[in-house]
């Protein structure tokens, strides 16, 4: 009896393991889910309210971005571990505080329409994001995962969010700190997806789209994870991964994306609008 008890335990653990309880979805129906790669950093300067609220007006169902906290203990939205590229300003972001963060422009490296643009914090992201737009949060720096799950739970966002990051390590603690939180395993090499398992029990895979075949996607989907890919810029590689049946892809430029995911769309989306 004892044994026949075990093996129903371990069956239904198997059958937990490969359930997607955390899937996100697009909220208009479309087949696959389009993602703002640092918003819609193809028109405007990456990681600024600028191209968040331009991957928003194209009708992006889920924007993309990237945190490194400050040396006072806030996490600002940027993509490298200082800010010499993105901002007019140089240093480490660990070397910086806040304040000062905020006084660099951010936008006008891009163009000069955008100038005055100003890194923002995720505390501000998720608060404009709230009520608009999920969010994917790629964590870059150590440290950050107790602030993260405290600011999602602040905007009662738990259920569009997902937390990514190339350091499963990462995401193995904020599983730990609230289970509820979707996490997404990033990866640029061909890794195993039960190694990926075992580390840190996404919800998802983030694999860079090149190393994506339809085998791989047919596998993820039968473990219970969701396949994000990143970074998609050009039509055809688009069509390619909405063949695979991906769940979601990240790009710099959601309107062309939005092109080829609206003729898979079962429903029609409102026009997007900044109210609320």
């Amino acid at each position: 009896m004892k044994q026949i008890i075990a093996n129903i335990l371990l069956i239904g653990a198997s059958l937990l393991a490969v359930l997607p309880a955390l899937a996100l979805e697009s909220p208009v129906g479309r087949s696959v889910m389009v993602v703002g790669h640092r918003g819609a950093s193809g028109y405007a300067p990456e990681n600024t309210m600028a191209a968040f609220r331009m991957a928003h007006a194209q009708s992006a169902d889920m924007i993309e971005l990237d945190v490194y906290m400050s040396a006072d203990g806030h996490l600002v939205v940027i993509h490298d571990k200082d800010v010499d590229r993105t901002t007019d300003g140089q240093g480490s972001i660990e070397t910086m505080t806040v304040e000062q963060i905020k006084q660099l422009d951010a936008g006008a490296w891009l163009k000069q329409e955008f100038a005055g643009e100003r890194v923002p914090t995720l505390d501000e992201v998720l608060e404009w994001a709230k009520h608009r737009i999920m969010v994917n949060i790629e964590i870059k720096g150590a440290g950050c995962e107790e602030q993260i799950v405290e600011l999602v739970k602040k905007h009662e966002m738990t259920d569009k969010v997902i937390v990514s990051s190339f350091h499963h390590e990462y995401l193995a603690k904020i599983k730990k700190l609230d289970p509820a939180i979707a996490t997404g395993a990033l990866f640029g090499d061909p890794m195993d997806l039960n190694e990926i398992i075992e580390a840190c029990h996404p919800d998802a895979i983030n694999p860079k789209y090149t190393l994506v075949t339809k085998e791989m996607v047919t596998q993820a989907h039968a473990l219970g994870l969701q396949v994000n890919v990143y970074t998609v810029n050009d039509p055809l590689s688009m069509k390619q991964m909405i063949k695979f049946k991906v769940d979601s892809i990240i790009t710099n430029f959601p309107d062309m994306l939005i092109k080829q995911t609206d003729k898979n769309k079962k429903g029609k989306r409102p026009p997007a609008t900044e109210a609320g």
